[in-house]
């Protein structure tokens, strides 16, 4: 099973082309041993004036698939693509979920070595990802071959025995699939960060925030901005975990109230909040000072525990825990964080484990080996002592 990632336009989807025979290499030589089963384009092989019924035909004759091939299997293919109630319905009618249904459901059908996919999970529902794989792993059973063009990384890293990350036509790294995407999340991080650096060049004003959505409040105290600092005492757009932070919110008092309590929250893509702290829950109490001044407040983390993924912040003033919000700025602020961690979700949990009945070691190299796996130079040792609890 092999992945193929990297940026937009970096030659992904021309590979696959290539390796299907569309298109002709100008240099180079490319060396195809099987039978290609290619899943490339919406709507390739298909016409939006045929019924589902009949594009089976008509998309299953060009991989090459007999009439009396498709017509034994026609009921199983749209059972597979989930079409019972519309296989007489016209294809221009479909949304593109059913239609990427229908097409993969025939692709699936042709006697192929190798199976080409390209973001084929894109536009599909978990239910529809999750059998398209129960497909790749009964191909990988029988010996056959997936190449998947993806932008999910997680689904690399989890299905993906090998990958090949591309930039600008050419093959920045081959590998593992966990070590591939580790260096095209640091790629990204450091492009990030360069155009971070670049806008930063030309600084706005603090007092810059816009008032729109996601702002509101009494207005008493006003966030002017909120910096993330990485250990170099720079502000920085993309930070390393395992590694110490700074966020520093700025404000200004344009009339003093009586309490006051800062509050920033950690997002995920979706909005849900993965962590947070406030002044007053930390057990600090913070004295406004007088109109016209500005101060800042820092939340100080050690170590950064969420995993590679990009996050947004919210910054709160408030003058009561639960309520009478001063100044709110909800998921106004972005950042990124990278790991090399071969770990998977979004919060580092640690990496400690014992064991009870049985012999537990750390990993060495000769087995780290055997699986193509490298977990990293200080995870594997040469022998190691037994470690039980």
């Amino acid at each position: 099973f092999t992945g193929i990632i990297g940026p937009n336009g970096c030659g992904k989807s021309t590979l696959l082309k290539l390796l299907a025979g569309i298109y002709q290499p100008t240099a180079g030589r490319l060396s195809v041993n099987s039978r290609v089963s290619p899943f490339l384009e919406l709507g390739v092989g298909f016409n939006p004036e045929l019924t589902a019924r009949e594009n089976v035909f008509l998309n299953g004759a060009v991989l090459g698939l007999t009439r009396r091939d498709l017509q034994d299997r026609l009921d199983e293919i749209i059972a597979f693509a989930e079409l019972e109630e519309f296989a007489d319905q016209k294809l221009k009618n479909f949304s593109s979920g059913m239609q990427v249904r229908l097409a993969f459901a025939v692709a699936i059908q042709a006697d192929a070595g190798i199976l080409l996919m390209d973001e084929v999970l894109a536009v599909g529902d978990a239910r529809f990802q999750e059998r398209c794989f129960d497909v790749f792993n009964r191909f990988k059973r029988e010996g056959r071959t997936v190449v998947l063009v993806t932008h999910d990384l997680g689904a690399a890293e989890l299905y993906c025995d090998h990958a090949f990350l591309l930039d600008h036509g050419g093959v920045v790294t081959e590998g593992p699939a966990g070590d591939v995407c580790s260096v095209y999340r640091r790629m990204v991080g450091e492009r990030n960060e360069a155009d971070a650096a670049a806008r930063e060049e030309h600084p706005e004003e603090p007092a810059a925030i816009e008032e729109n959505d996601g702002r509101w409040g009494s207005g008493e105290v006003r966030i002017t901005d909120v910096e993330l600092i990485g250990p170099d005492g720079a502000r920085h757009h993309t930070f390393a975990s395992g590694k110490p932070m700074v966020i520093r919110m700025r404000c200004e008092v344009r009339r003093q109230v009586d309490d006051l309590i800062c509050s920033l929250n950690i997002h995920r893509g979706d909005g849900y909040v993965l962590a947070g702290s406030s002044t007053f829950y930390s057990g600090f109490e913070l004295r406004c000072p007088p109109a016209g001044s500005r101060f800042s407040v820092d939340w100080v983390i050690d170590e950064v525990r969420l995993l590679g993924g990009h996050y947004r912040l919210s910054a709160t003033l408030a003058a009561h825990p639960t309520s009478h919000q001063i100044d709110c700025l909800e998921q106004r602020f972005e950042f990124r964080v990278m790991s090399t961690a071969h770990q998977i979700g979004l919060i580092e949990m640690g990496t400690d484990w014992r064991a009870e009945g049985i012999e537990l070691r750390p990993l060495s190299a000769n087995l780290a080996g055997r699986y193509e796996l490298d977990p990293g130079s200080d995870d594997v040792a040469d022998g190691g002592e037994t470690r039980s609890a």
